[in-house]
C-alpha cells in the first residue's frame, strides 16, 4: 500500500512539473533592468533561493557573441548583479542569464546617445495588491513595443510596487511571481525607473532590490537622451533647509538637458483620495516654474488626473493594478480625471512632446501636447518666440478633440477661451500666468473634458487667445 501511494505520488508529481504547475526551484526572482544613468551600460539583478553561481551572456543577436561572465551571489540572500558595459547607444542587445540547468533570457536598447532629440518612454504606478491586473497592463506595453521599438526604453514607476514593502513575500507574490509572465518580460526587456510609494515601509526591501547609484537617501537624477529625470524621495525631508530639496534645486540648475521631469509619488495636485502634498504644492511647484519643468509625475491616488497650475502639468497615473478610486474633477486645478487601470507613455520628437494616457481596452483617456521653448519647433527651433501668434486648429474639423497651439514672446497672463456661435463661452483652456515659449492645448468637446460642462454639439465654435493688449479669435468646426 505505501508503495502504491509513494508511485501514485511520484506521477502526481511528474504531471504538475509537464503541466508547468510547479516552477524551477533555483531562481526566485529572475532578472531585471536598471539604468543606472550612464548610456553606455545597462545592470542585470536577479536573486536565486539557494546558494550557487550564474553566467550571463550578451551580445546583438541570440548567439551572445560579445561577452559573458560567470557570476557570483553578493550580500546575504543569494542576490546578483551584473553590469554590462562598453555598449553602443541605442543598440538593441540580447542577454542570457544561466543558473544551473535553468536559463532566463531579455533584450533592451541601451540608452540614447547624449546628443540625440527623441526619447519615447512610458509611466505608471501604483502596481501593489492586484498583480493580475498589474500584468495586464504590463501585457499592454509590451504590445505597444512590439508595434513602436522606440518604446522599449525605460519604465517611470512612481511607487507602491507592492502592499507591504516590508514584508518579502509581498514582494515574491505580487511583484516577481513567475506566473505573472507579462510583468517578468517586462522587468526583464526595459529598465524599472522607480521612486519610492508609501508601501515600500522603511525601504530597506526596495533598495535590496532595486538598487539604483542614490545620492542619499532614496533620491537621485539621471539623464536619457534630451531628458533629465530628477526622482524624488518623499520620505526623507525634501523641506527648506533640507539636504534633499537643496539637492534637488542644484540638479535642476546644473542641467543642460532641453527636458526636465520630476517624479515622485504624492503628487501636488490631484482629485481627491489621499490630500494634496502642500511641500509639492509649495517648495517643488516654484523649482518647477524657475527651472522649466513642464511635467511632474506622480501616483499614490487610484486613478488618472491631471492637473494645470502656472503651466505645469501634474499627472497623478496610480492605476496600475491597486484597487482604484473615484477622482472628483472639481478638485483645484483639475483639467481632467478618469477611473481607470491604465499607462501613460510619453515621446519627444523635434521639441514636442505628446503625452498619453491609455486605459486597459486601448482607448486614449487623456492626451496633451508640450512644446518646449527652449528647443523651439521645426526647421529653424527658435529658442524663444518672436510674436504673438494663434495657429489653426489640428485637426479641423475635429471629433472629439483638436490641438490648439500658440506662442507668447514675453511673460504674461494668458487666457484661451473657447465660444460657440452665439458668443457664449463653453470652456476655458488657460486662464494663468505664463513664461513667455510656445504652448499647446487640447480642447475635447466631451464633459469635463478642457473644462467643458456638457457634451457639445455639432456646429461652429470659436477660439480666442489673450494676453497683455494681443487678441486673436479663430474658428474651428465640430462635426459629429
Amino acid at each position: 500500500m505505501k508503495k502504491i501511494n509513494f508511485s501514485f505520488s511520484l506521477l502526481l508529481f511528474l504531471i504538475f512539473i509537464i503541466s508547468g504547475l510547479v516552477y524551477p526551484q533555483l531562481m526566485r526572482k529572475t532578472p531585471l533592468l536598471i539604468f543606472n544613468g550612464h548610456n553606455t551600460e545597462m545592470e542585470v539583478v536577479w536573486q536565486l533561493n539557494s546558494t550557487d553561481t550564474c553566467r550571463i551572456d550578451w551580445g546583438t543577436d541570440t548567439l551572445y557573441s560579445i561577452g559573458g561572465e560567470q557570476t557570483y551571489e553578493y550580500g546575504t540572500d543569494h542576490q546578483f548583479s551584473y553590469t554590462i558595459t562598453n555598449l553602443i547607444p541605442s543598440a538593441k542587445y540580447y542577454y542570457r542569464v544561466t543558473a544551473g540547468q535553468e536559463f532566463y533570457t531579455g533584450t533592451f536598447h541601451s540608452a540614447p546617445d547624449s546628443t540625440a532629440d527623441s526619447v519615447s518612454f512610458f509611466a505608471y504606478g501604483d502596481t501593489r495588491s492586484n498583480p493580475g491586473t498589474h500584468n495586464q497592463v504590463a501585457n499592454e506595453m509590451l504590445a505597444i513595443c512590439n508595434e513602436d521599438p522606440e518604446f522599449q526604453s525605460i519604465i517611470i514607476s512612481v511607487g507602491d510596487l507592492v502592499y507591504n514593502g516590508d514584508i518579502e513575500s509581498y514582494w515574491d507574490n505580487e511583484f516577481f511571481d513567475p506566473s505573472y509572465s507579462g510583468i517578468q518580460e517586462m522587468l526583464a526587456d526595459m529598465p524599472y525607473q522607480s521612486c519610492m510609494g508609501n508601501h515600500e515601509g522603511s525601504g530597506v526591501l526596495f533598495k535590496k532590490y532595486f538598487p539604483y547609484p542614490f545620492v542619499n537617501g532614496r533620491y537621485w537624477s539621471f539623464d536619457y537622451g534630451p531628458a533629465h529625470f530628477v526622482v524624488v524621495d518623499q520620505y526623507t525631508s525634501y523641506t527648506p533647509g533640507s539636504a534633499q530639496l537643496t539637492w534637488i534645486q542644484n540638479d535642476l540648475a546644473s542641467t543642460t538637458k532641453p527636458w526636465k521631469f520630476i517624479y515622485l509619488h504624492e503628487p501636488g495636485w490631484s482629485a481627491g483620495g489621499h490630500s494634496n502634498n502642500t511641500i509639492v504644492q509649495n517648495y517643488i511647484q516654484p523649482l518647477c516654474v524657475q527651472y522649466n519643468v513642464p511635467i511632474v509625475i506622480g501616483g499614490h491616488n487610484h486613478y488618472y488626473a491631471r492637473a494645470l497650475v502656472d503651466g505645469i502639468e501634474h499627472i497623478t497615473t496610480g492605476g496600475g493594478g491597486a484597487p482604484l478610486y473615484q477622482p472628483d474633477i472639481t478638485y483645484p486645478h483639475i483639467v481632467t480625471a478618469t477611473k481607470a487601470n491604465h499607462f501613460c507613455k510619453i515621446q519627444i520628437k523635434n521639441g514636442v512632446l505628446k503625452f498619453t494616457a491609455i486605459n486597459l481596452s486601448g482607448a486614449i483617456i487623456d492626451s496633451f501636447t508640450v512644446l518646449n521653448p527652449l528647443v523651439g519647433v521645426g526647421p529653424g527651433k527658435e529658442t524663444t518666440p518672436q510674436k504673438y501668434m494663434l495657429s489653426n486648429t489640428y485637426p479641423n474639423p475635429f471629433n472629439p478633440s483638436t490641438t490648439i497651439n500658440y506662442s507668447i514672446p514675453k511673460s504674461g497672463f494668458v487666457s484661451l477661451k473657447i465660444y460657440d456661435a452665439l458668443g457664449k463661452e463653453v470652456a476655458t483652456l488657460v486662464n494663468e500666468y505664463k513664461p513667455a515659449g510656445n504652448y499647446s492645448e487640447e480642447f475635447s468637446a466631451m464633459n469635463g473634458s478642457g473644462k467643458t460642462t456638457s457634451v457639445l454639439p455639432s456646429g461652429i465654435y470659436f477660439y480666442q487667445l489673450k494676453s497683455g493688449s494681443f487678441i486673436e479669435t479663430k474658428k474651428m468646426i465640430l462635426l459629429k
